[in-house]
């Protein structure tokens, strides 16, 4: 009796072995494949990063160019208008002040923007 249960035991103790085995490498291969989604994500996210950033920068500078070109054609006006009223024979102090008027006008307008 006890060669048979000594038998039975070991090729019982066999299967549970084998089966936790088997447990065990599947779940070795379930988190390897998780580990390497994991570091695909890293990269992509490493990848969205750098995009991001790219974005910002040429972001950044499309605003600037463009505040540089408001502010060029602002510019260019208050010398239009400088030009006219010479032209038109309009007093100093009317011209100064007009222009002052213009100028805080365009700061206004550029300010506004940036917001």
């Amino acid at each position: 009796m006890g060669l048979i249960y000594d038998m039975w035991h070991r090729k019982s103790s066999t299967k549970v072995h084998d089966d936790m085995l088997t447990q065990t490498e599947q779940l070795q291969s379930e988190n390897d494949q998780l580990l390497d989604e994991i570091e695909a994500l890293k990269l992509d996210v490493s990848e969205l990063k750098t995009e991001n950033q790219r974005l910002s920068d040429q972001l950044n500078h499309s605003q600037y160019h463009r505040a540089l070109v408001k502010t060029s054609i602002g510019l260019a006006v208050l010398l239009a208008s400088y030009v006219l009223f010479n032209w038109l024979n309009e007093s100093a102090n009317g011209i100064v002040l007009i222009l002052l008027i213009e100028a805080i006008f365009m700061f206004m307008m550029l300010r506004g923007e940036e917001k």
